[in-house]
């Protein structure tokens, strides 16, 4: 069996159990039928969709174009995903201090944007564990 096609399968099925998750935690808040489910998880959800599809593939390619090198560790940093939970969960906070739906949604959507910077993580390792080198990059 192909490695390259094992590797890429779980990339795929891992990234799809992903939004699968963000899926039911979508017919939770439908279920719940409250203002702070609707307002703040649903259009969290509905933000963070297009930003994971459209951006995060982007952000890849052209990192990937312009020769982009795993740290000496072998991982990316994880501190932008840490940095984004720890905020997404401080606006969360602040949400109960404050009783403002705006914070609430903007820490949901930190939240959903931290989850998906680890699991990018994950995936660059086993991506450049086994793709060719790119265009500005030397053959190992």
């Amino acid at each position: 069996m192909n490695l390259r096609a094992v590797k890429l399968t779980r990339l795929i099925a891992v990234r799809l159990l992903w939004y699968a998750g963000i899926a039911v935690i979508a017919v939770m808040a439908l279920a719940l039928n409250t203002p702070f489910s609707v307002a703040v998880v649903l259009s969290a959800i509905a933000l963070y969709i297009p930003l994971s599809v459209l951006c995060l593939p982007l952000m890849a390619w052209l990192c990937w174009s312009r020769g982009l090198r795993l740290p000496v560790s072998g991982r990316p940093p994880a501190w932008p995903a840490g940095l984004a939970g720890a905020l997404g969960i401080a606006l969360l906070v602040g949400y109960h201090v404050r009783s403002d739906l705006g914070l609430a949604e903007c820490g949901v959507l930190l939240v959903l944007v931290a989850g998906d910077l680890w699991l990018v993580r994950r995936e660059v390792v086993q991506f450049f564990s086994f793709a060719p080198a790119g265009p500005g990059q030397p053959s190992a």
